[in-house]
């Protein structure tokens, strides 16, 4: 067990750099929000990029922190395939165990966070998609041309043009 605890503290260290990207994500996060307010789309391009730098990051952290717990798991004599930090946390019963307990609990307020706060901005995007879409059908005129389907693929003779597909060939 002599090996122990430098493994509890590389695992915190990697939750710690993985909460640090996530407070790095949460700011794009928050400028992709002021872009969808103000419509700032030549701004998508460069948040997507860094948003992407910041998920390939986290995917490496989280390969490397998911190899090291199932090294623990092994070491601890877990079942094999153990994949939760809960369970081994769970069964662990030193002081570091606390100390992991608490990096943990902080790493997963920050992604909870990161979570709702994307899902503020897809309430965003999804509330002007709709006024668009809304805008797009409104006055537009009705066609009289034959061969029009509806969307559920319904024949139908006149409609509003944006909603209907023309049977082509």
């Amino acid at each position: 067990m002599s090996t122990f605890p430098p493994a509890i503290t590389q695992l915190c260290h990697l939750l710690r750099q993985e909460e640090a990207t996530c407070h790095q994500l949460l700011e794009t996060v928050h400028t992709e929000r002021a872009a969808i307010r103000t419509l700032a789309i030549t701004d998508f391009h460069a948040i997507n990029c860094r948003r992407l730098l910041i998920l390939e990051s986290l995917h490496s952290l989280a390969n490397e922190r998911q190899q090291l717990i199932q090294d623990l798991a092994r070491h601890c004599g877990l079942r094999p395939g153990t994949g939760s930090i809960q369970e081994l946390i769970d069964h662990l019963q030193d002081s570091s165990s606390d100390d992991l307990r608490a990096v943990y609990r902080s790493y997963m307020t920050v992604a909870k966070t990161v979570r709702d706060e994307i899902g503020q901005n897809v309430v965003l995007i999804e509330g002007i998609r709709s006024v668009v879409d809304q805008a797009l059908s409104t006055g537009t005129p009705l066609s009289p041309v034959k061969d029009l389907y509806a969307s559920d693929g319904q024949a139908i003779g006149t409609g509003r043009v944006n909603v209907l597909i023309h049977q082509q060939g």
